[in-house]
């Protein structure tokens, strides 16, 4: 059963690159005089990687890049010609080096080459190389022994968990991504290291949350319903995603020119669409609190939708290792605030709560993109405690994710069983 699922994922945007997760394991057991070690490992490994990701923050914080950060606004001008050039000269830049690197070292570098082309302006998450980094670090060996995957596991628990101020999304991510290797030990491992990373978010960042939203009343049963519509209507929208993405693979294959080169052509396409339009640039993270605060426009919420679906399938069809939880977010936030000023139009009895609605589509559009369930439902609690908006998240992610399971393709179904 564990395979079905981890195949049913696989088919999804990945969130992360996954050439650490690739790497075959070694089938020694971890004794039990082992475990100790390895969970006191685990505390320290884990502080150890809030620390640095705490410290590559703080430097993106004092010097200017386009990536943006969570409550950190960016003042992008439009017609810049820095926004056109710097991606394309940081993508020749990275490619250059990568090309005189052997294969260990390109595995090595792929997370820091998606770290500065995101803060070039590539439009994707830093979770995607804080996730990957360590286990493109420990896939260094020819096999990875489990002790060194678990602990790698943890570091990227921890740092999800500090970046977003929650453990339990990361927790649960950990699982639903590494779901063939999941054991006790392993999860108790993932735990201890969620627990550590938001112990050093609120030691060095603080306690209140990461997306902060107005006050959210309680959901009616018919709000609910509209809200579980909204969210299957995102769904089909980060199906579409994936669609656009595995079809700008196919494109970028096409190309007469080495695989090393596609980003640079990625960079040129982002470049000219940030050059009019500069707030699609890097990361977006003060774009989740625009949506959820409702500091926003209809064109607004247009071009953030399409924009991001666009550049996210162009930017990962291209090659460039990055995070497409936080595009898919973004897009899915601004889907889910336009399907509902829509419906609020027509039935204006309802009245539906707009950061609600952005945070039934910003998880609707994880759960449905990334196909993982438990996440997504996590993430919009934990990062606005907002209990409140529990039961409609839970509600658009189950459809969601019921109706990506459900459209499926044939070949899909025949190796993904329900049992």
């Amino acid at each position: 059963m564990r395979e079905n699922i981890r195949a049913f994922v696989k088919e999804g945007i990945p969130l992360m690159d996954t050439a650490g997760l690739d790497t075959p394991l070694s089938e020694t057991p971890i004794g039990n005089r082992q475990l100790p070690l390895l969970l006191l490992y685990t505390i320290l490994l884990a502080a150890a990687t809030a620390l640095l990701l705490f410290g590559l923050m703080t430097l993106m914080n004092l010097i200017p890049t386009y990536c943006g950060l969570p409550g950190v606004s960016r003042d992008l001008d439009e017609r810049d010609w820095l926004v056109l050039s710097v991606p394309v000269a940081a993508t020749l830049f990275i490619s250059g080096i990568l090309y005189y690197a052997g294969d260990k070292a390109k595995r090595i570098l792929r997370p820091f080459q998606g770290i500065l082309l995101i803060n070039a302006g590539i439009p994707l998450g830093l979770e995607g190389p804080v996730a990957d980094m360590p286990f493109a670090i420990a896939a260094g060996e020819n096999r990875m022994v489990q002790k060194r995957r678990i602990l790698a596991a943890a570091c990227m628990t921890s740092g999800l968990a500090f970046f977003f101020g929650a453990p339990l999304m990361a927790v649960a991510l950990a699982i639903e991504l590494l779901v063939i290797e999941m054991s006790w030990i392993a999860i108790v491992a993932i735990v201890l290291a969620g627990g550590t990373g938001l112990m050093c978010h609120y030691w060095l960042i603080g306690t209140d949350p990461v997306f902060p939203t107005p006050a959210i009343p309680a959901a009616s049963l018919p709000m609910l319903l509209v809200y579980t519509g909204t969210g299957i209507l995102v769904g089909l929208l980060g199906m579409l995603t994936r669609r656009m993405t595995n079809g700008a693979k196919k494109l970028f294959k096409r190309l007469p020119f080495d695989q090393l080169w596609w980003p640079a052509g990625v960079a040129i396409i982002v470049g000219i669409t940030g050059y009019f339009k500069p707030e699609l640039m890097g990361g977006g993270y003060e774009h989740i609190d625009s949506l959820l605060l409702g500091q926003i426009t209809l064109q607004f919420l247009v071009v953030m939708m399409s924009g991001k679906m666009l550049l996210l399938s162009i930017s990962i069809g291209g090659g460039i290792p990055g995070g497409t939880m936080t595009p898919l977010v973004i897009a899915g936030g601004a889907a889910g605030l336009f399907i509902t000023f829509l419906l609020q139009f027509a039935f204006p009895a309802l009245h539906l709560n707009f950061a609600v609605a952005a945070l039934v589509g910003m998880s609707a559009m994880f759960a449905a993109g990334n196909r993982v369930l438990i996440a997504p439902i996590f993430f919009a609690v934990e990062t606005t405690h907002a209990l409140h908006a529990l039961l409609p998240v839970i509600c658009a992610c189950t459809a969601a994710y019921a109706l990506v399971f459900l459209l499926s393709k044939k070949k899909d179904s025949r190796v993904i069983q329900v049992y």
